[in-house]
């Protein structure tokens, strides 16, 4: 069910980690431990790291899949034109059956399951725990309504070698039941509760001391720490937050709250390493992984080496009542990175479509994904959320949701191979997204409303294993660089080194002025225009963004007039246009000097542009 931010609100910290490779091999102290275990440690573990790394991850999904979350009965595939089934969990011979032919992801859960690990382990469970700096365990803030034999649903730490082993084996058991590939929810795991100020574990206390040595003698002096080997974070910070003498302090604010980050970030993102290289050596061959990575929230690039799609809540803000343009920096911040992005809505967002019947909002939902050149999952049956009423479920209409779905799989020649045309980049160091998601959100949704098509020029940190690249660079005309000091001083160097010749603006305001455009809209109320292209070709996405809250729906528009960089496109000024609207028949129309008019636009239409025959 992944990380519910309704619930609890914008979640501030996740997590990417490198975790000493020590602790794998202690688990063999553990009754629960297989007679394997030491051939899961060392060189075995350190080969199968090499073989994720270096695999391709360029057949994750394709633009035009059809992705449903949960499993669901043949009839209801078929009805939808699935492909794919992201978030399938342990698969039965009678599920696999039903889902044959589709691409098949056996799920597991590192936050989600406290019900079947307590089952595996109910008399020495709470070694797996994670634990607040008073040494209690910590609720699952969206599960706060669960409970299994009278047990809460405790966070449980993906450090500590009781719940690692568990979640090894049910690694194993997924891949065994025949799953195609892996999803993994929740998977930063320990460094997922971050923003509950955990955890403080006997494990992850020792842990943070190897990190601190493995840090240079400069780092260690501005951190304070004069012996990092006899260094106890949890006294530490017991201490100082009890030399506050008005109670406010939280764990959250000490000053090695950034290092103990970064140290959690390293350790998740290297167990989702060793499950990957973990599901490959039971399978016997590279099986793809997924992760339930919303990037919307802070800290879910972290592993993003180990994993090949991202199929992920992602916030919509259905109780605007509109249209929102904050999925498209979820969009542009995978494709950043090489991964596709299969999305749905947060429980919040469900929650309110069920409420409200809203299933128009849906639609926009899943065109706008679709238009980006990412996906939507189907939305047969959703996860829901709320305070009230703790977990229900949203079953959405076939008849409303389906005819999308059938749309793209009958035009999948014009999402397949298709990449985003930018009239920008954005060059976004990480650290500064970080420290304010909002402002990175809102600027890119601000470029999105004004039809600017972007794409996201990410610079790492110590948290995301990324630089900037000079090609990138040179490809774009114009780069918007908001936060030049927060970059690395390498990324910096390139970013001076191949921007000379561009054009730097600030701020919206600023690109806005100095941007041509590869496609301008002039319509009676808003649109959005998504362009994307090929050798020679080139579909533009046109999107009615004029929802009615009243009707759930949009007010068709008629007369929406394009002017088109056929150059930028790349295609020849002896193009065929034709117009292909959703819902409705393909016709040619003309263009005049660039110039092209759409005879209506119902919610979505592609102008596809190709070179005549």
């Amino acid at each position: 069910m992944g990380l519910r931010v309704f619930a609890i609100g914008r979640v501030a910290q996740k997590a990417r980690g490198s975790l000493s490779r020590s602790l794998t091999c202690r688990v063999a102290r553990l009754p629960i431990e297989s007679e394997n275990c030491m051939k899961r440690t060392g060189y075995y573990y350190a080969a199968l790291f090499l073989q994720v790394a270096l695999s391709s991850t360029a057949a994750a999904l394709e633009k035009s899949d059809v992705v449903f979350m949960y499993q669901a009965d043949a009839r209801t595939y078929s009805e939808y034109g699935a492909t794919v089934v992201a978030w399938g969990g342990t698969p039965r011979p009678e599920t696999l059956e039903a889902a044959k032919g589709l691409k098949f992801f056996g799920s597991v859960g590192m936050v989600t399951e406290f019900s079947r690990y307590y089952e595996r382990l109910p008399t020495n469970y709470t070694e797996g725990l994670c634990r607040d700096i008073d040494g209690q365990p910590v609720k699952v803030p969206w599960l706060t309504d669960h409970q299994h034999r009278g047990i809460p649903y405790w966070w449980c730490c993906s450090q500590q070698p009781i719940f690692r082993q568990y979640l090894r084996e049910r690694v194993e058991e997924t891949i065994k039941a025949g799953a195609h590939g892996l999803h993994i929810d929740d998977h930063l795991g320990t460094a997922g509760g971050l923003w509950l100020g955990i955890c403080f574990c006997d494990r992850c206390v020792e842990g943070f001391k190897e990190h601190l040595k493995s840090l240079p003698p400069q780092r260690l002096e501005e951190l304070r720490v004069e012996s990092p080997g006899d260094f106890n974070f949890r006294e530490q910070m017991r201490q100082w937050i009890k030399a506050d003498k008005t109670g406010q302090r939280k764990p959250q604010q000490h000053p090695l709250w950034p290092e103990w980050t970064v140290y959690q970030y390293h350790a998740a993102a290297s167990f989702m390493e060793e499950l990957h290289a973990l599901a490959n050596q039971v399978a016997g061959q590279r099986v793809p992984m997924g992760a339930n990575a919303g990037l919307l929230w802070t800290g879910h690039l972290s592993d993003y080496k180990a994993i090949d799609l991202f199929s992920a809540e992602t916030d919509h803000h259905a109780s605007a009542r509109r249209f929102s343009d904050l999925p498209v920096f979820a969009y542009r911040l995978a494709e950043a990175v090489g991964r596709p992005y299969a999305a749905t809505a947060s429980g919040g967002d469900w929650a309110f479509v069920k409420e409200n019947n809203a299933h128009g909002l849906v639609r926009g939902w899943i065109a706008l994904a679709y238009a980006s050149g990412q996906l939507f999952m189907a939305p047969h049956r959703q996860w829901c959320y709320t305070p009230e009423k703790g977990t229900h479920w949203y079953n959405g209409p076939t008849e409303l949701y389906a005819p999308l779905y059938k749309f793209v799989r009958e035009h999948s020649d014009l999402f397949d191979g298709y990449e985003t045309v930018s009239d920008l980049a954005v060059v976004l160091p990480h650290r500064a997204y970080m420290r304010a998601p909002n402002r990175w959100q809102d600027l890119c949704a601000k470029l999105a409303a004004a039809n600017l098509s972007f794409r996201i020029l990410l610079a790492g940190d110590d948290i995301v294993d990324l630089r900037l690249k000079a090609e990138d660079i040179q490809r774009e005309k114009v780069l918007l660089v908001v936060d030049r000091s927060a970059l690395l001083d390498t990324d910096r160097k390139v970013l001076e080194a191949h921007s000379k010749d561009k054009v730097l603006v600030a701020d919206v305001n600023q690109a806005t002025s100095a941007v041509q455009p590869a496609v301008r809209a002039e319509s009676p109320a808003p649109v959005r225009v998504l362009p994307r292209a090929r050798s020679g070709q080139a579909v533009i996405h046109v999107l009615n963004y004029d929802y009615d809250a009243a009707s759930d729906s949009v007010r068709e528009m008629s007369s929406v007039r394009l002017t088109i960089d056929l150059g930028r496109l790349g295609v020849s000024p002896q193009c065929a246009v034709s117009w292909v609207p959703f819902g409705g028949r393909e016709e040619p129309l003309k263009i005049d000097n660039g110039r092209v008019v759409l005879p209506k636009l119902d919610l979505w239409g592609m102008l596809v542009l190709k070179p005549k025959t």
